[in-house]
């Protein structure tokens, strides 16, 4: 009966264990969506448009993204446009008079914290050299 009863403590001691280890480990990582990518994380000679390929490495996460230099911000009131992860691609279009846009772009998902933002800048280059 006693070698029961030591291996329920025993048993007891290594599930207390593992619980305060995974505690440890979500302090860290696994609590903020990961910052997202941006590709290309910049131009400084896009004559009409420019794609721009957002991804983020935090699976089930979405995308909310700007280019009026706003904010970006999670939620269901959040600021910005909300894509899927895995569609990601942005179009950002230079039209008359526009020297430049600013976009930033946001990682969101439930039960985590929004992720850093990451900012590019895209800046209109004139076919006609003014």
């Amino acid at each position: 009966m006693e070698n029961i009863s030591f291996s329920l403590a025993a048993l007891a001691a290594i599930i207390a264990m593992a619980m305060q280890a995974c505690v440890s480990t979500a302090g860290t990582a696994g609590t903020q969506c990961a910052k997202p990518t941006l590709t290309p994380s910049d131009a400084s000679n896009a004559v009409t448009f420019v794609r721009v390929r957002i991804a983020t490495a935090t699976p089930g996460a979405y995308l909310r993204y700007t280019l009026d230099g706003s904010t970006p911000t999670g939620g269901s009131s959040g600021n910005g446009t909300e894509i899927e992860a895995a569609r990601g691609e942005v179009t950002v279009e230079f039209g008359v008079g526009s020297h430049g846009t600013t976009l930033k772009a946001i990682a969101c998902k439930a039960g985590l914290a929004d992720s850093l933002i990451a900012v590019g800048h895209y800046v209109y280059q004139s076919p006609y050299g003014w």
